[in-house]
């Protein structure tokens, strides 16, 4: 059934195809399903994973399992074909709710692709889906449960914008569902990306230029050659499911705020990609308590009793795919778990603060090396260590912002493996000391042309 829906003149399946499990399973006792959330595609591009086309079966899509034996039950593709790395591993949240003068048993999911589902949980039967942050790649979904894709969506030439990005309007940050309100706490958000189909691409093979190969991604796409139009925002969004409409908001400075937490007692927690861990009405979104923590936040709270008091708890950290190059404080850490009651009387620890503050400067290069830099940049390092000079990075430094030394020493961290224990491995098999001079070049040239005079 599902290689029906693939082309299989490209060999997917050198590729692996995608559709890994990373995140979302629920499991329902009473009907013994298993409903387990599945990821995109690779490459992403499916031009090239898939050149004729296809839904991709089971690629971006909730499928529910016999949890005894592993069989097949049925299943509901939130984006066909997906080519625009729209994961479905998002949270799926269990409920009864009356819909049409009828309690239905559903479930409930905000994928990645800006859309919020009803499915009813029994049969798969697709009740409704809408837009739950701005959306460009569809303009709704048909009777069918079938997104109808807006012209240009899947354009195959030319960089385009597709909203949401690839960050997803909401990722693995958990939303919470509280049956006393009918209400959905959603960390949405909106992070821009312009895409452009990768004509060179071929799978495994590391070439500059070609986003990320070094490392083993196989995209197939190139990122930002000219620069997104839309805004970056974050912000809680409390959903009616039932309605399909927003009730509240709450605004936030950044993208990546943490996951919600809510309560019997009428309230929603959540940390923020600004440092502070907040209270809010659940019903109506006002403000009740928020207190400083030692740097962004990314987790989801808990909530625990014990000996008759209740406790919440959350760990409070920074990182992910957007906090590896990006921050909205400054904020370091270190990363902690903090534990609040009514009535606490322990003090906030002081928070460490980032000491890049100052460009790198001074680092000799050859101004002709900058340009075969940029290809070996893009292959290697761009996701981690994020565009030189443009900001100081998230929990990975930009290298714009690190020391002469560390530049003039980069045999040691990209050949050497002085980080792999940090993390950063060794590339010594895929790049020379001769590279290594044309990627300092990048850095420093970009640097030194984005230094204000």
């Amino acid at each position: 059934m599902a290689a029906e829906t693939w082309d299989p003149s490209a060999q997917y399946w050198k590729a692996g195809g995608g559709g890994t499990v990373w995140d979302a399973m629920a499991y329902d006792p009473d009907l013994n399903l298993l409903y387990i959330g599945v990821g995109n595609g690779s490459p992403w591009n499916r031009h090239l994973r898939s050149p004729a086309g296809g839904d991709n079966l089971f690629l971006a899509s909730i499928v529910a399992l016999n949890p005894d034996t592993g069989d097949y039950v049925w299943h509901y593709q939130n984006t066909p074909g997906d080519t625009w790395d729209y994961t479905s591993t998002q949270h799926i949240i269990l409920a009864d709710l009356e819909l049409d003068g009828a309690v239905r048993k559903v479930l409930m999911q905000a994928p990645k692709n800006g859309f919020f589902y009803v499915i009813d949980r029994e049969t798969g039967e697709f009740l409704s889906a809408e837009p739950f942050v701005e959306v460009t790649w569809a303009t709704g979904y048909d009777e069918n449960g079938r997104p109808i894709e807006a012209e240009g969506a899947r354009a195959k030439t030319g960089p385009w914008e597709t909203i949401p990005s690839a960050y997803g309007a909401h990722n693995w940050h958990p939303m919470s569902y509280n049956p006393e309100t009918g209400l959905v706490y959603i960390p949405a958000q909106g992070i821009p990306l312009v895409q452009t189909t990768d004509p060179a691409w071929e799978l495994n093979r590391h070439m500059p230029g070609s986003t990320m190969s070094g490392v083993g991604w196989n995209l197939g796409y190139f990122f930002n050659e000219v620069a997104p139009e839309a805004t970056p925002f974050g912000h809680l969004l409390a959903w009616d499911p039932v309605a399909q409409k927003e009730v509240w908001r709450a605004e936030y400075i950044s993208p990546w705020n943490g996951g919600t937490l809510t309560t019997a007692g009428n309230l929603v927690f959540q940390g923020t990609a600004d440092g502070r861990f907040i209270a809010y009405n659940a019903s109506t979104g006002e403000l009740l308590w928020q207190v400083p923590v030692t740097s962004g936040v990314v987790a989801a709270p808990m909530t625990w009793e014990h000996d008759g008091e209740q406790f919440v708890t959350i760990a409070v950290g920074w990182g992910g795919v957007y906090g590896i190059m990006q921050r909205a404080t400054d904020k370091v850490g270190p990363g902690r778990v903090f534990t609040f009651k009514r009535g606490g009387t322990g003090e906030i620890p002081m928070a460490e603060m980032s000491d890049r503050t100052e460009l790198v400067a001074g680092v000799p290069y050859d101004p002709d090396h900058v340009a075969e830099g940029v290809g070996l940049y893009v292959a290697n390092c761009l996701f981690c260590h994020g565009v030189p000079g443009v900001n100081n990075g998230g929990n990975v430094p930009n290298l714009g912002y690190s020391t002469a030394d560390v530049l003039t020493n980069m045999k040691a961290w990209v050949l050497d493996g002085a980080a792999v224990d940090r993390g950063m491995p060794s590339f010594a098999d895929k790049l020379t000391e001769e590279d290594l001079a044309k990627l300092v070049a990048f850095v420093q040239g970009t640097v030194d042309a984005v230094r204000p005079q």
